[in-house]
């Protein structure tokens, strides 16, 4: 995996044979202006088709964020924040509620889309989420 924000190089990475790259604009609030790697997928995805799979390094929050994310075309994303504020306020448990409420927003706003699962997640549901 390699990190990456344009969809240039993603195609490049798709020439050097590599199987995945993460989205990312590699602590971007050092470069004032650097694109947030959601505002990126969807040009990577449209880029690369579904030959490289993409995973979201950055600004994922909440559950929408993951969702939304999902939908410009990401494979999965990697949160960092929320279990370390979770890590801080409460040790374990603490991670453990800040996964679950996680995973209730997912759940939450799945259902107000009205997808059962992952796959049902497309990219006209961000017209939904704005």
């Amino acid at each position: 995996m390699m990190g990456i924000a344009t969809a240039e190089d993603a195609g490049r990475a798709v020439e050097l044979g590599v199987d995945g790259v993460y989205v990312s604009n590699h602590g971007g609030r050092q470069l004032d202006g650097a694109p947030a790697p959601i505002d990126c997928v969807k040009s990577i995805r449209d880029a690369v088709g579904d030959s490289l799979e993409l995973v979201v390094d950055g600004g994922i929050r909440r559950g929408t964020h993951v969702i939304k994310a999902l939908a410009a075309g990401a494979n999965a994303c990697s949160i960092g924040r929320p279990y370390l504020y979770g890590l801080a306020a409460g040790g374990q448990p603490g991670v453990e509620q800040a996964l679950n409420i996680l995973k209730t927003e997912i759940e939450r706003t799945m259902t107000l889309l009205g997808c059962r699962q992952i796959a049902d997640i497309r990219s006209d549901h961000l017209a939904n989420m704005d």
